[in-house]
């Protein structure tokens, strides 16, 4: 189900006919989305956040009689022993390409379930965000007998293998169409645009000249790439490619950890963005935590990040306006939670990842929203910014492609 096509609130219904049932999220969204939308849509039934300091109080929670148990992976992993003697006659696994990797633990422990919990569901608006090769966990939590149990007997079936690299798999059309074909007995696809009337989207790309200092920084950094790239790994490239974005926002790290500022126009055009939106409220996405707290005291904003530690308060109160400017970074806030108060996104910085980026828009475009949602990216004249949102847009690799791209030239 695309983002904001209401998740939370279908599987609260189905456990409202099947009863005990035990839901997997990720931490962030436990508080903020699943027990809120409980407590105002479903206010007769009891829901508990099973998160605690340590093992002993997340027990003391899971034995408390109620109808729901929200928890995290990672709760999950430690309770699963107990949880395997409760009863539940349904479970959830909320964002559920966190199983995608057959090989990871988190798998392991969750199909472990599969003749515990008698009804099982997986709820996702990117279940697959890299390959279709990640819908094969899900669907065995879900339906065990669709697919068989071995993962390589369904890869031989649905996709080809690469000749030139055995290690790559592809598909033709009709291999996509036989699998989603047979996918569609045990799923439910639906898309934003096809169940719910909501407002347009925006978006707006405004770009900045690189100052003189900023400048020299970068070209330097694409010079040094550019001599080395064929003695480097790919890690080691990457490494390079954020030390880019670095400058782009206006700072370097040096050797010793200590953090250089300096003079950037990206700045400026923020603030100019921020007088000509006025008083509205807005989120303003981010890829560093030093852009974070920088930018949130400067603009006198509100800065969370993985180490706030009142982040469900400031959550609340950016839902209810007390919050104006929230500085943040897509990861933290990107999944399952709805700002329909909010309708413009700014994007100071951006990811690599497209599955980010699309959930991080898709935090104020949901249900209930009014209002056309305005999103501004905020891009450096010529640099690696705009390869960046060209692969965004179009669901591409940025840094294999500027590996090639910076490889070749």
């Amino acid at each position: 189900m695309d983002t904001g096509t209401g998740k939370t609130l279908t599987f609260l219904e189905i456990a409202k006919h099947l009863g005990k049932a035990l839901v997997l999220c990720p931490l962030s969204v436990i508080e903020t989305a699943w027990i809120d939308d409980c407590h105002k849509f479903y206010p007769e039934m009891k829901i508990i956040n099973c998160w605690g300091n340590n093992r002993e109080e997340r027990l003391k929670y899971l034995n408390i009689e109620a109808d729901v148990y929200v928890m995290n992976y990672e709760t999950f992993k430690i309770l699963k022993n107990e949880i395997r003697k409760k009863n539940f006659k349904c479970m959830c696994v909320d964002e559920s390409s966190v199983m995608k990797n057959m090989k990871s633990q988190i798998t392991s422990d969750i199909l472990s379930m599969i003749d515990v919990i008698p009804r099982k569901y997986v709820l996702s608006g990117t279940p697959n965000p890299n390959s279709n090769l990640e819908l094969f966990p899900q669907i065995k939590f879900v339906a065990p007998d669709l697919f068989g149990n071995s993962f390589y007997g369904w890869q031989a079936t649905y996709f080809h293998q690469d000749l030139q690299n055995p290690h790559y798999w592809y598909q033709t059309q009709d291999d996509k169409d036989r699998l989603f074909a047979r996918l569609s007995e045990k799923s439910i696809f639906l898309k934003k645009e096809d169940c719910v009337d909501l407002p347009s989207k925006i978006f707006e790309i405004k770009q900045f000249e690189l100052g003189n200092e900023q400048k020299k920084y970068y070209n330097n950094i694409v010079q040094d790439i550019k001599d080395n790239i064929n003695n480097w790994s790919k890690f080691e490239f990457t490494a390079k490619l954020m030390k880019l974005r670095e400058t782009l926002s206006g700072f370097v790290i040096n050797k010793d950890n200590s953090i250089s500022d300096f003079e950037t126009n990206k700045d400026k055009l923020l603030e100019s963005i921020f007088e000509e939106i006025g008083d509205r409220i807005i989120i303003i996405w981010c890829q560093f935590q030093h852009e974070i707290y920088k930018l949130a005291e400067k603009y006198n904003g509100v800065a969370l990040t993985s180490k706030t530690k009142n982040r469900d308060n400031i959550i609340r109160q950016f839902k209810d306006g007390k919050i104006k400017r929230l500085f943040t970074h897509p990861k933290l806030l990107g999944k399952g939670l709805t700002f329909i108060n909010c309708t413009y996104n700014i994007y100071y910085s951006l990811s690599f990842s497209y599955e980010e980026y699309r959930q991080s828009q898709d935090r104020i475009h949901r249900i209930g929203q009014e209002n056309k949602c305005t999103y501004i990216i905020l891009q450096g004249k010529k640099t690696i910014d705009e390869k960046i949102y060209n692969c965004l847009i179009r669901k591409g690799n940025a840094v294999d492609e500027l590996y090639l791209e910076m490889g070749i030239k």
